[in-house]
């Protein structure tokens, strides 16, 4: 090499190194609220505050998974969200003696550098490992500053924008899949077992920390074990004994949620959020939409805006994708790049795979995140394609050096805090001082409620109070009470019962996660001129006793049915009120539901099914004036139908057939509970009274069991899980557990089994130490010192 030749790259690993080096140090610079050890703004953040203060709870009793008293009105929580990344969280909060806030921030910030990192390795291992060093940061830095650019719109669960928002544990998650893909790939070119390990302990993690994620993670392993099938081949026994391992590893995490998955309303369930391409970042549009007010002229604006701000690599990075596809295809180091991000381009638009595969359906901007870091790594590797030394071609160091500087400005001048329309990343700081003192009010006014007390919080999906619909977690964890719902994930199958009973009257309130809907056949059951009291009817009948919101709709509910609620405080516009039941109903002993596929199959009342027919059944007896439970009589409780007899006011047999052939049944539960037989098909319209003339007359025969007092436990969500010695846990109506027992004060409280939390956490232990081993091994391995013999 001639000396100028050398003075040339010196030079350029200068400018290379020292750019690296700038746009590293940014980064804690830039988000320094994430060490603040203060609250961060968010939609879902609060949300992940108090998840990771009931883990801490969990894994300080030797358990990952357990029961928590204060999600949904009693539920059991980690079961179908893993809790591996608040593990983290806590083991920062341990280790550092730090508040699970702060501790919860600085994971955050952990994430982002994950993320880092884990793009610009997947970038260097796949498509520019032949690269000098120097060309390989540049190339790397660009890659990870295009996605970390990105402006997406709304409430989107892509790079830095979706991590304010709270989908910081799908972006650690897809950390991991990159990181397991180049650990599968290691092993492919290098054939040690240590990579294989690395590759084995990373996929258990990935499912120990974000089921949907894992989904993906699998997609993926797919295309990639189809592109390099021929290896798959010859290692098959290898490949085979690491997914036993994998699949050992990863069985609590299974077993919980195919196991106990029917009571959740969904872990995979779709949302569209359009518009959802935003590569070319609807903030520049915002700006320029903003001076067309001033009576500039749009179109100008906004290319002056887009010029200015950097936006137009956006559009560079779309022409080299378009116009250089095919030899990305084609190439054998950037083809699986390729093909991954076509196929969650697909997803990202298209719910078919909901089709192919039943129930399973994605947040679309969840796959939009995998498409787009696809898409990230492959922008480099285009700017490559129209640089080199022939003819026609420009200098690759200071174009490449060029886009850095752009990308690196636009970095530093893009706040997702701010693009989300929070006046700070911090929550207090983003409050007013009205606001928090508001705040602190309400706080006070929950805390004054009776501990026993269950709240029904008013969520409505808006940042106008307190800059996220779900300030009520922290709000009521704070103090002390039991909130009837909870976060989206982990979402009990009540949210879905709640969601449906609000068409009456509280139809504006935030839809939950769920694909199932019976609003329509509910409304259509509705007594025609009665008010929409059933909505205050399903919560008593669920053991809500608390109402709260803030909304004028709200606020007018509760005009309209003032007879039915005590208020208990008002810190406008917020008002707390106690719900009353309605002194003209008549308050009758649970009514047994027994379906008649229990004599024809061996297969057992299906929770789902039931639900839906009692919440039906329900409507018939409100609209009657009756007030009731419905409870699940399933095989097992058939069988001691003569012991449970007196503890129900009358059993209702449903067939779907007219009749069922078992008539000497009837006559024998007849003589021991007032029973009647109705068919599914007549609790819906259309319909011709029938089935209410029977209910009334059947109803009328047994007013001798109407209750003048009614005493009921604490309510808790049903959960196949709980035990109870001696007594069986059934179901009622409303997703909640219902026990038979005279004496309720001195009778014991159903427990859920630690069995499965602990052998939970240690199956996510023993992974977190496979990798932790698998690094410290592969590191060793690359920092050998066996050449020092020679």
């Amino acid at each position: 090499m001639d000396r100028l030749s050398y003075r040339r790259v010196v030079w350029a690993k200068s400018l290379a190194y020292g750019l690296g080096i700038f746009i590293l140090l940014s980064l804690p610079i830039k988000f320094w609220y994430l060490f603040s050890g203060e609250t961060l703004s968010g939609w879902d953040t609060p949300g992940h505050i108090v998840l990771a203060k009931e883990f801490a709870k969990q894994i300080q009793s030797g358990s990952a998974t357990g029961w928590s008293d204060v999600w949904f009105g009693g539920f059991p929580i980690f079961y179908f969200y893993p809790p591996f990344y608040y593990f983290l969280v806590y083991q920062i909060h341990f280790i550092f003696s730090v508040s699970i806030e702060s501790a919860f921030s600085v994971s955050i910030f952990l994430t982002i550098i994950s993320l880092f990192y884990s793009i610009y390795l997947f970038g260097k291992h796949f498509l520019w490992s032949l690269y000098p060093r120097y060309i390989r940061v540049l190339l790397g830095f660009s890659a990870v500053l295009f996605y970390f650019s990105y402006a997406g719109e709304g409430l989107q669960g892509t790079s830095l924008v979706g991590i304010v928002e709270g989908t910081v544990i799908s972006s650690f998650s897809h950390s991991l899949i990159l990181f397991g893909i180049v650990s599968l790939d290691n092993y492919r070119k290098s054939l040690k077992s240590i990579d294989l390990v690395l590759f084995s302990g990373l996929t258990s993690i990935i499912f120990y920390s974000h089921l949907l994620s894992s989904i993906f993670y699998c997609l993926i392993l797919v295309l990639y074990f189809f592109e390099y099938r021929l290896f798959v081949l010859k290692n098959l026994r290898n490949l085979f004994l690491s997914s036993v391992l994998i699949l050992f590893l990863i069985i609590p995490v299974g077993y919980s949620y195919f196991h106990y998955s029917e009571y959740t309303s969904g872990v995979f369930y779709g949302y569209a959020y359009p518009p959802l391409l935003s590569i070319l970042g609807k903030d520049v549009y915002d700006v320029a939409l903003l001076a067309s007010t001033n009576g500039e002229n749009l179109t100008l604006a906004y290319g002056i805006e887009l010029f200015r701000s950097g936006r137009w690599l956006s559009f560079v990075a779309l022409f080299l994708f378009l116009f250089n596809f095919r030899k990305f295809h084609n190439s054998p180091r950037s083809k699986l790049i390729t093909t991954i991000t076509l196929v969650f381009f697909w997803l990202s638009l298209d719910y078919s795979l909901g089709y192919i595969l039943p129930n399973f359906k994605i947040h679309n901007y969840r796959a939009f995140d995998c498409f787009f870091i696809a898409f990230s790594i492959l922008f480099p590797f285009g700017i490559r394609s129209i640089s080199g030394g022939k003819t026609g071609k420009l200098p690759l160091f200071p174009l490449v050096y060029f886009v850095v500087i752009v990308q690196f400005v636009l970095f530093l001048n893009f706040d997702p805090t701010k693009y989300q329309k929070y006046s700070s990343p911090l929550w207090s700081e983003a409050r007013t001082t009205e606001e928090l003192e508001l705040y602190g009010r309400l706080a006070e006014r929950l805390k004054s409620l009776p501990k026993e007390a269950l709240v029904q919080p008013e969520i409505v999906k808006s940042k106008l109070m307190f800059g996220t619909p779900h300030f009520w977690l922290p709000l009521l964890y704070n103090a002390g009470l039991r909130n009837n719902l909870g976060l989206t994930v982990e979402s009990s199958y009540y949210s879905t019962l709640v969601f449906h009973w609000q068409e009456f009257g509280f139809g504006h309130c935030f839809r939950w996660g769920t694909d199932v809907d019976w609003r329509d056949s509910l409304i259509s059951l509705r007594q025609e001129g009665k008010d929409s009291g059933y909505y205050l009817d399903f919560l008593l009948r669920s053991g809500v006793t608390h109402l709260v919101g803030f909304t004028p709709e709200y606020h007018n509910y509760l005009e309209w049915h003032r007879d039915r609620i005590q208020t208990v405080a008002v810190e406008s516009p917020f008002t707390i009120v106690k719900i009353l039941p309605n002194s003209v109903q008549k308050q009758m002993k649970p009514i047994g539901l027994i379906h008649s596929d229990l004599f024809n199959s061996n297969s057992d009342y299906g929770y789902r099914d039931f639900l839906k027919t009692s919440n039906f059944l329900q409507m018939h007896l409100n609209n009657a004036g009756y007030r009731t439970k419905i409870i699940r009589i399933n095989r097992k409780q058939l069988e001691q139908i003569d012991s449970l007899a007196p503890y129900f006011s009358a059993v209702v047999v449903m067939s779907k057939e007219k009749g069922f052939g078992e008539n000497s049944f009837m006559e024998s539960l007849s003589n021991k509970v007032p029973s009647v037989l109705i068919q599914e098909s007549e609790l819906l319209p259309p319909k011709d009274d029938k089935t209410i003339k029977t209910l009334n007359l059947f109803l009328n025969q047994i007013r001798s069991r109407i209750e003048t007092n009614s005493t009921q436990s604490e309510s808790h969500s049903f959960f196949k899980g709980r035990v109870l010695n001696s007594v069986d846990i059934l179901l009622d109506d409303t997703g909640r557990e219902f026990i038979l027992r005279n004496d309720i004060k001195n009778a014991e409280t159903p427990v859920l089994p630690s069995t499965g939390g602990v052998i939970y956490l240690i199956g996510m232990v023993l992974s977190f130490l496979l990798v932790f081993v698998g690094i410290i091994l592969t590191k060793i391995s690359y920092f050998s010192f066996s050449k020092t013999n020679r």
